[in-house]
């Protein structure tokens, strides 16, 4: 419903599934899966097979960490509470606005999260990767206690840095993992800047939502830190990415073994996009319209150093840097 009492038109099946799991976000799985792999590509290891099942089954449990954040925030009355109109912020709104029925949104992110379970087991004992049962334990348990009871990580301030954990070394090191068999420095090295951006996206897309979930006692990072301190610590997520990439370079002719690919210094030129986010977040950190660009552009700079990070390593190879 509206607030002045209309009915909310129905969006066609599919448009409505796609908006509930949330698909678009999906590029914070897709990124460290794809990046894990080339990188087993690189040392001499790769099935497609195996890399289609990683992404599917990653790409699973993310969707039911969606859903099930966008549930667990709805029955605390987390998302009424959002007034804004900021589309990265505040939540799917589908429950919101009664497009689907609230058993049945848990019913089909249950069902998400148990085949992403079925494909991580298939992996661990089916093909003997013990190993990767822990990485698996981890993204399941984040999965639901993200903001589900009792634990509710958000709400004790280690959201974000379950989401870098999670979306940067964890999924990483699992697609690495999954081709090879074994771990390696190189893919962990690799993750972390990945890591620290998509923090990044979820950091400032807590700004718009920060009286709403302080209103429940969602006690976020970010409203802990309140909002100067907060632009702070944006910035120094988007600045460590980058110098966390020029220092692997740097320290490689130290290093007996390969930690990263010369080539992979092409992430410099999303630099302006990091910059705009920044700047429009500095000057708008109070305002949950005006700060929407920073939110895009902090997403698309994920995006962008993710796929150029992927390129790095993929056209580094080939050319022997």
């Amino acid at each position: 419903m509206t607030d002045n009492g209309s009915k909310i038109k129905k969006p066609p099946f599919l448009p409505l599934w796609l908006k509930t799991m949330r698909v678009p976000f999906l590029q914070a799985t897709f990124i460290p899966v794809v990046l894990g792999s080339v990188i087993a590509w690189q040392a001499g290891h790769f099935s497609w097979g195996f890399f289609a099942l990683t992404l599917l089954g990653a790409s699973l449990i993310h969707i039911a960490t969606n859903m099930l954040n966008d549930y667990f925030d709805f029955k605390s009355g987390n998302d009424l509470r959002v007034k804004h109109q900021n589309p990265f912020a505040g939540g799917g709104r589908i429950l919101t606005a009664g497009l689907v029925r609230p058993s049945t949104h848990l019913l089909v992110s249950a069902g998400c999260l148990a085949l992403g379970i079925v494909i991580g087991l298939y992996f661990v004992l089916a093909q003997g990767l013990t190993y990767l049962f822990w990485l698996g334990l981890v993204g399941v348990v984040s999965s639901y206690f993200y903001v589900g009871p009792p634990f509710r990580l958000a709400y004790r301030g280690v959201g974000e840095f379950v989401v870098g954990l999670n979306f940067g070394p964890v999924m990483t090191l699992g697609a690495y993992y999954v081709q090879t068999g074994k771990f390696a420095l190189e893919p962990l090295l690799a993750s972390v800047p990945i890591g620290l951006l998509i923090a990044a996206v979820l950091w400032v897309n807590e700004f718009p939502d920060m009286d709403a979930d302080k209103a429940v006692g969602k006690l976020t990072l970010v409203l802990r830190l309140g909002y100067l301190r907060s632009v702070t610590v944006f910035k120094a997520l988007l600045g460590a990415s980058y110098l966390l990439v020029i220092t692997y370079v740097l320290l490689q002719p130290l290093l007996k073994q390969t930690v990263t690919s010369y080539v992979t210094l092409i992430v410099l030129v999303t630099l302006p996009i990091g910059m705009k986010a920044l700047k429009v977040l500095k000057a708008n950190y109070r305002d949950p319209h005006a700060i929407i660009p920073a939110n895009a552009n902090t997403i698309m700079l994920h995006l962008s150093f993710g796929i150029l990070s992927i390129l790095g390593f993929v056209i580094g190879t080939v050319i022997g840097l």
